[in-house]
């Protein structure tokens, strides 16, 4: 019976090889899904390649290339995103997506879900993701890029790179790094403007990537060239202007640095020669002040505005990072006051 059942399908496997692909069901749209189109850059120097199985969607991928400061790749593991665009409809993209976004992960996955309209999947440890994406999110290229290209390019990164919640500038001479440290709201990123306006170069608005290395660390921005605007802060920089997005429950613009101060963004990774962190607070008198501040009383301010990681080696490679970082930094606590000239003369003589 069993050699009767062998002998059976072994003719039939023989008849079917005779047979081309195309004839058979494509049951998990497989070919529907080939990823015959393909990007390739080096986000922080990672080497990353983007695949999709219809050219349209890369445009995506090219403005998440745009938000990354680029170096030339060097020797580590390559990120992996797969871009599958579905032929089924899911329906008008609802206003809020980006607020229903819902995460989550199990051991070293971890995934986002649109609903109806897409999801993804990525492992930690390979740097591969896939991303489903219905036709009408696949439309739209900014939402695509931002919420789910970005969001597994950076946690890819930040498995080698630490982070903080900061806005950053270079000094004019090109010497020094200010890194501004402060809750939502508090004004670091109107200060890195006012900076920027005063001849500094910039270098972040949101978050600020970096990574020892023998003799210091090498620095890097993201998003590069871009800041996200509250309506009234925009309203003190009246030509400004950029698309609205929504943050957390506020509504903002995001504005275009590179556009409006061509040569002044900074979309490289490097190394400084001195960095300031500035813990930034308000006052509500005209003059800026700052202080010196001793380490002891550091790591607990920076650690707050880090990643956290629930595992212990992750855990531990970040606080020394972050330790290292502020053994070779000078750090301030910088009160503002309400008058800009005594903003900019204040930070130009750290």
């Amino acid at each position: 019976m069993r050699n009767s059942y062998g002998i059976q399908n072994s003719k039939l496997i023989t008849e079917n090889s005779k047979l081309k692909t195309e004839n058979f069901p494509d049951f998990w749209s497989r070919r529907a899904n080939a990823q015959t189109e393909r990007f390739d850059f080096a986000p922080l120097g990672i080497p990353a390649t983007i695949t999709a199985n219809r050219p349209e969607v890369l445009v995506a991928a090219r403005l998440s290339a745009g938000r990354f400061c680029q170096s030339s790749a060097r020797e580590t593991p390559p990120i992996r995103l797969s871009l599958v665009v579905g032929s089924e409809p899911a329906g008008r993209l609802p206003p809020d997506l980006p607020e229903q976004l819902n995460y989550t992960g199990v051991a070293d996955w971890i995934t986002v879900s649109a609903g109806a309209w897409g999801h993804g999947f990525a492992s930690l440890p390979s740097r591969e993701a896939v991303i489903i994406l219905s036709p009408e999110l696949a439309a739209d290229s900014r939402l695509v890029s931002r919420y789910f290209i970005d969001h597994y390019l950076l946690n890819f990164i930040v498995t080698e790179w630490a982070m903080l919640h900061a806005s950053a500038v270079l000094s004019p001479n090109r010497e020094r790094l200010i890194v501004l440290i402060a809750p939502h709201n508090t004004g670091k990123s109107t200060t890195a403007l006012h900076l920027l306006r005063a001849g500094f170069h910039f270098l972040a608005d949101g978050m600020l990537l970096f990574r020892p290395q023998a003799d210091g660390v090498e620095v890097a921005g993201y998003p590069v060239g871009e800041v996200k605007l509250r309506d009234d802060v925009l309203a003190h920089f009246a030509d400004y202007a950029g698309q609205p997005v929504r943050v957390r429950e506020q509504r903002k613009t995001v504005v275009d640095l590179r556009q409006l101060h061509p040569g002044r963004v900074l979309d490289a990774t490097f190394a400084p020669e001195r960095i300031s962190l500035c813990f930034v607070e308000r006052r509500e008198l005209a003059v800026t002040l700052v202080e010196p501040l001793t380490a002891a009383g550091v790591p607990p301010l920076l650690a707050g505005n880090s990643l956290y990681w629930d595992e212990p080696a992750r855990l531990a490679h970040n606080t020394a990072a972050l330790e290292q970082l502020i053994r070779g930094a000078s750090l301030y606590r910088l009160r503002l006051g309400t008058e800009l000239e005594s903003i900019v003369n204040a930070v130009a003589a750290l």
